[in-house]
């Protein structure tokens, strides 16, 4: 019999009901989901610490440390601490700083001190007798002005160079620094160990000693040095011991026997006495041939002086190395225009 009405309405809720309390059932006995765990902290970046030292075969970069500076640096990277100007000028002559970057040049930059507007020239000084007061000689420097110029360059930032670095320059292997000059003596007469030796010593300037080996130790007026004093000049450090022949007379005006005795007897007393192979010599009066330099290359002279005016370059040819003559001017001024060491190009 069919149902009616109120009847068939209760009756079609107890399904739903039913399914209701199953579902709920059910999920009461379901294993509840695992709390989601918290995400982890990001882990700390490491930020790695600048290098001390980069290295090339060109170039050091490094921090400076505390105690650090151009000659310190210079004597470590370099083996020589008079080589402090290279790095200096790499790095545009700032100071050093502690904790900031530093350039060391391992070769040298523009060997042969090359530029757009011109280059570096190196004048060379040549003197010859010094008295302890003026003297009506021409060529006898006084004690006085002789100081007076070596504190001149002193104080106006002159580099006074030993053979071994006019050499480098020479032969455009290195750039010496910006205002350098070579101290030169000629003849080895007894007031060099009186008079300019003291003084140099005082400034710590280097020089060239070029000697007549047939006079030293001879008696004759004015007096010259002994060996033994150029012994002491030259175990000083001060004094380099060089050839101005055996006598003091012209090579030009020899025979080529002769030309070869006059050379060859000088570097040989040189070498038996003082231990000394010397490499370097300086033309009596300055004149010189093409046999003249023939023969000092066949004796293993690598360079020789003029006494031409003039500074040097590095292309400037190894055999007519230009030398000028310092007179017994009291005028610093006369000095002072011997002492060019940049030839600037015309435009």
């Amino acid at each position: 019999m069919a149902m009616t009405g109120k009847n068939a309405t209760s009756s079609g809720y107890v399904p739903i009901i039913l399914v209701c309390l199953m579902l709920l059932i059910v999920g009461g006995c379901a294993t509840p989901a695992p709390p989601t765990a918290p995400a982890p902290p990001p882990s700390k970046v490491e930020v790695s610490k600048p290098a001390k030292e980069y290295r090339s075969d060109d170039y050091v970069v490094l921090t400076a440390a505390s105690g650090d500076s151009y000659n310190s640096l210079a004597r470590s990277y370099l083996g020589d601490e008079k080589l402090a100007y290279l790095i200096s000028d790499f790095n545009q002559n700032m100071p050093v700083v502690t904790g900031e970057r530093i350039v060391i040049p391992l070769k040298s930059e523009n060997p042969g001190g090359l530029y757009a507007d011109g280059y570096l020239t190196i004048p060379v000084l040549c003197y010859h007798r010094f008295y302890h007061k003026k003297s009506p000689d021409k060529i006898t420097v006084s004690e006085e002005t002789f100081n007076r110029q070596m504190a001149y360059l002193k104080s106006n930032g002159y580099t006074p160079l030993t053979l071994q670095q006019f050499s480098e320059f020479i032969d455009s292997r290195r750039r010496p620094p910006q205002k350098s000059l070579l101290i030169t003596i000629d003849d080895g007469l007894k007031s060099v160990k009186t008079i300019a030796y003291p003084i140099l010593k005082k400034y710590g300037f280097p020089a060239v000693l070029f000697v007549n080996t047939d006079t030293i130790q001879t008696k004759q007026n004015p007096p010259t040095l002994t060996w033994d004093d150029l012994r002491e000049m030259r175990d000083s450090g001060i004094i380099e011991i060089e050839s101005h022949a055996a006598s003091h007379k012209d090579l030009t005006k020899y025979s080529d026997e002769q030309l070869q005795q006059e050379i060859a007897d000088s570097r040989q007393k040189i070498k038996s006495i003082l231990g000394i192979t010397t490499d370097y010599l300086a033309y009596p009066y300055g004149l010189f041939n093409r046999s003249v330099i023939d023969s000092l290359r066949q004796h293993g002279y690598r360079a020789a002086f003029t006494v031409i005016r003039g500074g040097n370059p590095s292309f400037a040819h190894p055999y007519a190395i230009n030398r000028s003559m310092v007179y017994n001017s009291d005028r610093i001024e006369d000095f002072a225009k011997m002492l060019d060491t940049y030839r600037r190009e015309e435009q």
